[in-house]
């Protein structure tokens, strides 16, 4: 593999003029990252999709979301998710920056989430902490999507400084997405390449790679991982590795 294989789009954030940027399109089927420039004051609806789930997450910054007639105001970082039959209203307290994760679903995933406990919220402070196999004790994961909350899709943060190392891995059961926070610092590392991976940057884990983070003495780590679970066999295997502390 060389480096030109692994998609990644690094995002100059202080500089770009544009309201929406999208993100990786087509790299994972059915999965689209977007990314919300939103100035102090601005508001903007996200229209109901019908079938395509909604993830946002609070980057940096303070908004109001506001749907089924509530209104809820939180600071970074956050996620909310919305059913897709549900418009969200969301207005700039401050500038911020919001990601966007969109989901296709199936017509009975829809279904099923009629009875799901909807808007989904979750702090990234208080996120479930996990272990897992790869990755030292030093290292602090959180699940802020835990995989059986919303259909085939789970979100989580990995958080460290060096030196460390996060195990070469490998998932077939899952397509992968990261997201760097904008002090993260470190090399990825996949099959045989190591990959510089700077801050503000998203990327595609390419499915079934064998993949890792080495994280050097003056370095950190600090990202979002996004996962994609085609079926069953996906759920299964992150209950069997993500261990709640």
């Amino acid at each position: 593999m060389k480096t030109s294989d692994i998609q990644q789009e690094i995002l100059d954030l202080g500089k770009t003029t544009q309201a929406e940027l999208t993100l990786l399109p087509e790299e994972i089927p059915g999965a689209l990252p977007c990314l919300h420039i939103l100035q102090q004051g601005s508001s903007k609806t996200l229209e109901a999709t019908g079938d395509t789930l909604r993830v946002l997450f609070l980057i940096q910054g303070k908004l109001e979301f506001a749907s089924r007639g509530r209104q809820t105001v939180y600071s970074e970082k956050v996620v909310y998710a919305e059913h897709p039959q549900k418009a969200v209203t969301i207005t700039a307290l401050e500038d911020a920056h919001l990601l966007e994760i969109r989901w296709k679903l199936t017509e009975k995933e829809v279904q099923e989430m009629e009875s799901a406990a909807l808007p989904f919220t979750q702090t990234y402070e208080q996120a479930q902490k996990y272990r897992d196999p790869f990755k030292s004790e030093k290292t602090i994961s959180r699940a802020i999507v835990p995989h059986r909350i919303l259909p085939r899709f789970a979100m989580g943060s990995v958080e460290t400084h060096g030196t460390d190392l996060i195990g070469q891995h490998a998932h077939p059961l899952l397509d992968q997405f990261f997201y760097s926070f904008s002090e993260n610092d470190c090399i990825l590392l996949i099959d045989s390449l190591q990959h510089p991976m700077k801050g503000d940057t998203i990327l595609h884990i390419p499915l079934g790679s064998n993949h890792g983070v080495f994280v050097g003495e003056t370095q950190c780590a600090h990202y979002l991982w996004i996962d994609f679970i085609p079926d069953e066999s996906g759920l299964t295997y992150l209950d069997e590795v993500h261990k709640p502390v």
